[in-house]
Formats: C-alpha cells, sequence, structure tokens
C-alpha cells in the first residue's frame, strides 16, 4: 500500500557533542534525531519494528524492513525519505509500505516469518531480508524484488537449523540480524546475533559470544566463506526487576569486500541502552565454512577496532533499542551514518529513533 506520510521532529538538533562543540577528527556528531511514537498506524497497521535499514544514493530512499511476525499486519518493508534542513529539523517521509511474499507470491501466516535485516542489491535492485525463524525456528535470507515477491532463497548451512532437541543450529530470535552487501555487489555478509547452539555460550558479564559472519555470492546464492566474530561482555548489569541484560549483533554494514562496520546493542534493565560500533576486518581471519562446531579445531576471529559508544544520555539522547544502521545522504558536504531503534510495538515508553550522525568510517580517530 502506498502512503506518503512526512513527520517532522520540532526542534533541530545541530552538529555537536552535547554542548554544541565541534567533534573531535574521526568521532561522530549529533546531526539529528527524530522520535515516532509507539501507535502511528498507516492504512491501520502499525508502522515500527525497523529492525533493518539501507540507503540507496541513486533514489534517496530507505528501505526499511519491520519484524512484525506478521501478527499486527502483513510481514513488510517501508520505502522511507529521511531529510535534514539547519531550520526545519529532521523528517521522514513514509513513502510506501511493501508487502513481503513467500513461495507462490503468498503472503506469510502469522508467526511463520520474523524478518530482521534487508539490504539492497546495488548491481541488480532487487533486496535481499533475512528472517531469524519460521514456526519451526529455521532462519533464512531471501531475494525479492522491490515489490516484495520472492524469488529465491540463499542457501544455509545445515548447522544454521536448529535439531529437535534445540542441541545445535541458532538460538530463538538469536540467528540473523545483520544483513549488508559489499558496495560493489560481490559479497552479501550476513551475521548472527549470538552464537550457534554449539558453538558457545550467549554473551555474559564476564565473556563475549563468538558469533558467525557468513559471507553469500549474491549470484549463484551460495555461501562461499565464513568467519567468527567475537562480541564484548555485556557492558553493565542490570539494576531494575526483572534482572535482566544481555548483549549481541544488531547491525553490520559492509565498508567493501573485508570490512564491516558491527552495532552491539546492550540492553540492561534499570540502567537502558549501550550500542558500541566496531569496525571488523577479515583479514587474516580463519575461514570456517563447513565447520559444524567452532569447539572443534581452532580458528583465529575477525580483528575488531572500537570505533564509537552511544550511552543513554550521548548527545543528550534516551537511546532506544537499536537495530538498524546505514550510511545516508551527505549534509553540508559530511558523511553520515542513520541508525534506527526497533520500537518493539511497546508503548510502554519505546518508540521508533532515527539518529544521524556525521561520521566517515576512514577517517581514524585520533
Amino acid at each position: 500500500m502506498r502512503n506518503i506520510i512526512r513527520i517532522a521532529c520540532a526542534l533541530a538538533l545541530f552538529c555537536g557533542l552535547g554542548s554544541g562543540a565541534p567533534a573531535a577528527e574521526g568521532n561522530p556528531a549529533l546531526i539529528g534525531e527524530l522520535r515516532l511514537p509507539t501507535g502511528l498506524a498507516i492504512g491501520g497497521v502499525p508502522f515500527g519494528g525497523i529492525s533493518g535499514l539501507d540507503y540507496d544514493p541513486h533514489s534517496g530512499l530507505f528501505y526499511a524492513v519491520s519484524d512484525d511476525r506478521a501478527e499486527n499486519g502483513p510481514a513488510r518493508f517501508y520505502k522511507l525519505k529521511l531529510t535534514f534542513a539547519p531550520r526545519g529539523g529532521l523528517a521522514v517521509d513514509i513513502v510506501d509500505t511493501v508487502a513481503l511474499r513467500g513461495d507462490g507470491g503468498a503472503l506469510f501466516a502469522a508467526k511463520d516469518v520474523d524478518p530482521e535485516g534487508i539490504s539492497l542489491d546495488p548491481r541488480t535492485g532487487l533486496i535481499a531480508w533475512s528472517s531469524e525463524g519460521d514456526r519451526q525456528g529455521r532462519p533464512a535470507i531471501v531475494e525479492a524484488d522491490i515489490g516484495g515477491y520472492k524469488r529465491r532463497s540463499f542457501e544455509i548451512p545445515d548447522y544454521y537449523l536448529p535439531d529437535g532437541e534445540r542441541t545445535r543450529g541458532v538460538r530463538d530470535n538469536l540467528a540473523f540480524e545483520g544483513l549488508s552487501h559489499a558496495p560493489d555487489g560481490g559479497t552479501l555478509f550476513a551475521v548472527i546475533e549470538n552464537a550457534l547452539v554449539q558453538d558457545g555460550d550467549k554473551a555474559t558479564l564476564r565473556d563475549g559470544s563468538p558469533v558467525r559472519i557468513l559471507a553469500l555470492d549474491p549470484q549463484s546464492g551460495r555461501a562461499r566463506a565464513e568467519y567468527v566474530y567475537v562480541t564484548e561482555p555485556i557492558p553493565r548489569a542490570a539494576t531494575g526487576v526483572p534482572p535482566y541484560a544481555d548483549n549481541g549483533v544488531s547491525a553490520v554494514l559492509a565498508l567493501d569486500g573485508g570490512r564491516l562496520l558491527v552495532v552491539e546493542r546492550s540492553f540492561a534493565m534499570g540502567y537502558g541502552n549501550t550500542v558500541k560500533v566496531f569496525e571488523a576486518s577479515l583479514d587474516g581471519a580463519t575461514d570456517v565454512l563447513g565447520r559444524a562446531s567452532l569447539r572443534e579445531g581452532v580458528h583465529t576471529p575477525v580483528v575488531k577496532k572500537h570505533l564509537f559508544t552511544l550511552e543513554e544520555g550521548t548527545f543528550g539522547l534516551d537511546l532506544d533499542n537499536i537495530e538498524g544502521l546505514s550510511f545516508g545522504p551527505e549534509v553540508d558536504g559530511r558523511r553520515t551514518l542513520v541508525l534506527v531503534s526497533d520500537n518493539n510495538f511497546n508503548p510502554r515508553g519505546q518508540v521508533t529513533q532515527f539518529i544521524l550522525l556525521a561520521f566517515d568510517p576512514d577517517k581514524p580517530s585520533p
């Protein structure tokens, strides 16, 4: 369904570090923030659940996938246009809502899909999107046309598929979160949020979790390589009830065929969210494709470099559940990153939050 709705923030937030001072070279600077309230609906279907984001510089549109498991409306992605004017603030146009379809063009049944990542193939104009699991918990990576119709599924190694005893495969709700094509379209990267059951534990306050980066060939649809990325431990303990805290990969963005920006998003009850952004280099990492368990043999994980952290209060922000990362349009000649949150369709305090940062990952930090 095609609806063009413009929503703008009431107050522009300018580039700077809280006080309005310019950011140091290599550090991010806030350009603007926009918060959309949970409860916003388009044609009776709630807007939200944004879990993946990708930008098409040719059309100026963002593709944003909702992780609605076809329970509040059809599984879907949105076409968005994000604009910033120094005196007009940050604004988003919700240009279109596109239903995702499965085999034979059918809409997905409730709870039989869990969309989490989306990426536009720069060579073909087709989209790839990932699902964390169907009713049997089986993850998927799908190629579709711009109308949301499925063309094919990418081949996923069998060791990602859960067995009946849940002693193997992806954990529930911790599968393919990050999805990104290399800028030349030669590789599609897919990253899981926490370790496969047979590979290790989820992140704890003491240890990180070994997650897999799957490198797929967009032409053949097959995996060509696989690498291990180790997350940070949970950065903060819970201080609230229930005493829940986690950390995992929530988004990735390919810089080229061998480097990725990786978002690690943590939540601690009683504190809130912590978002750390790293640059991961695949150079020198062991290719573990075909290795059913990382507990067997030795491997060298990817090298990661911390770039920046966003916490509660950074830039004066009340940080929400960041799950999407994309490059954005240049603003005053500056390269930008856009982060977006998943509101979980939760009316109790959560929102869809867009954060626009001036940041160039190719400029080293001081």
